[in-house]
């Protein structure tokens, strides 16, 4: 556990360096404004010149990042039996991952660059764009993209069924959506999350998670769930995408500007907006969010405790969300106490001889106290939601259950 979790830290610090470095040497080598001008000689309409030259960029940088990938995402999960996936069902995976990724670059990027290109204060225009994108993004996401990956359908054991939904409905959550997904195709590691917005919204369980638990483990850990959905930590988690964009855009362009004026003629980029630019665009981007980890990822975990809160005062399952715990850590090979800047840095959740530590020892209602989160249904109107201005920073992505770090960034993509 502790060598598997020590691997995947130096990929993640070791796989932002080297997307830095690609991106730079794009530049620096003219790579970058090579594409541009062979997407020049097929139209000379600037949108369309954008258009071609994401799509050669996009597909270059997937083959410059497969090294890396090919070891984080296949090597690396065979040598600890994380998995058993066959290289071939693994590089389609990745295959599919790349062209949902062109789509999406196509549809984006070049109207970003228009943007850039024609406003001034381009920083803005992207950012109120961003709003209704994210929103929209996180609808489609579980209805769209998900399914290309995997099989989602309804949850079949209908015992358990049942019980998740009399656990859902003391948690307050009406008309609840519980999907199993066929996850054992990719992995043998165990996870569950709440995803989507509005019709979109479910919890969803990988059948490793329902094929390794026992029915006491299973519950706790969708009380844990259906914490994040009572308490709208996607919409939260939405929010403060929206806020963080902001802030990152902002500083971007201030970056962006002042790079262009001193090293584009040497890049050989024509102006701002201009497609060549783009890795410059992502670096700054890219090493934004690097830095911002730490409170990004903090947020999360204290999301990640309210959650846990919630789930104990819901099922008052301690001991089965502890030993869900103790399973989640065998599976993943993830180490239960790392060192406390890993921790700081890299951990989405909080570490598990921290989470374990705390559930077994969180019983208010033994002590007559009454509960911090979750409210009976006799008195769902009174149902106290918590104020911290801390909870309006929470990342945007699904909240997933299993504990541990966050994935390596990849400044290309």
């Amino acid at each position: 556990m502790i060598r598997h979790s020590r691997i995947l830290d130096i990929l993640y610090f070791s796989a932002f360096a080297y997307g830095i470095i690609e991106l730079v040497l794009l530049l620096a080598l003219r790579i970058s404004s090579r594409m541009r001008d062979l997407a020049a000689r097929v139209t000379a309409r600037p949108f369309f010149v954008a258009t071609i030259y994401v799509v050669l960029f996009t597909i270059v940088t997937a083959i410059l990042d497969f090294p890396l990938s090919y070891y984080a995402g296949y090597v690396v999960p065979h040598q600890f039996k994380l998995t058993g996936q066959t290289f071939p069902a693994w590089f389609w995976d990745e295959t599919k991952g790349l062209m949902i990724g062109i789509i999406a670059a196509v549809l984006l990027i070049p109207a970003a660059l228009l943007v850039i290109r024609k406003f001034r204060r381009w920083w803005l225009g992207l950012w109120l764009a961003s709003i209704p994108l994210t929103v929209l993004i996180v609808v489609i996401v579980p209805v769209v993209v998900d399914p290309v990956f995997n099989k989602f359908e309804p949850l079949k054991d209908q015992v358990l069924k049942q019980k998740l939904l009399d656990e859902a409905a003391r948690a307050g959550i009406e008309g609840s959506r519980v999907y199993q997904v066929d996850k054992s195709r990719q992995t043998h590691q165990m996870n569950a999350y709440v995803t989507g917005l509005g019709p979109t919204k479910r919890i969803v369980m990988w059948d490793t998670l329902l094929a390794k638990m026992n029915q006491d483990e299973v519950l706790a850990v969708m009380g844990h769930e259906m914490g994040h959905y009572v308490l709208l930590h996607v919409w939260q988690g939405v929010a403060a995408s929206i806020i963080g964009s902001f802030f990152v855009l902002f500083l971007a362009q201030r970056v962006y500007e002042w790079g262009i004026a001193r090293w584009g003629a040497r890049w050989r980029v024509a102006g701002r907006g201009d497609p060549a630019s783009l890795p410059w665009l992502l670096i700054i981007i890219s090493t934004i969010s690097f830095l911002g980890a730490p409170v990004e990822n903090g947020i999360s975990r204290y999301f990640e405790h309210q959650a846990d809160v919630f789930g104990l005062e819901l099922t008052h399952l301690n001991d089965a969300m502890a030993t869900s715990f103790i399973k989640f850590a065998e599976d993943s090979k993830v180490n239960p106490n790392p060192s406390t800047f890993i921790e700081i840095w890299r951990y989405s959740h909080p570490s598990l001889g921290h989470r374990i530590d705390f559930v077994l020892q969180y019983k208010p209602w033994d002590q007559g106290k009454p509960n911090e989160l979750w409210r009976s249904a006799t008195s769902s109107s009174e149902r106290r939601m918590p104020r911290s201005r801390a909870m309006q920073s929470a990342a945007a992505a699904p909240r997933a259950t299993v504990p541990g770090p966050t994935p390596a960034p990849a400044p290309t993509r």
